[in-house]
């Protein structure tokens, strides 16, 4: 598994969990997606966004979320 560090002042939105934004985008095994790994986005505390097939993607969908 490899990850990436980006900073989240320049890309993410705060976790809406627990509100770190230190945040990574790793490789995750998806067992629906025929043994393969995507993308996203990741924090410390657990919580994950959406798979992406790219970083750009999985970016977009991390800070797409709905605010509540």
């Amino acid at each position: 598994m490899s990850n990436k560090k980006i900073e989240a002042k320049d890309y993410f939105l705060p976790c809406p969990f627990c509100g770190d934004s230190e945040l990574e985008i790793v490789e995750s095994l998806f067992e629906d997606s025929n043994d393969c790994y995507e993308l996203v986005v990741y924090c410390a505390c657990g919580a994950q966004g959406p798979a992406a097939k790219t970083e750009d993607e999985a970016t977009l969908k991390w800070n797409s979320r709905v605010k509540s």
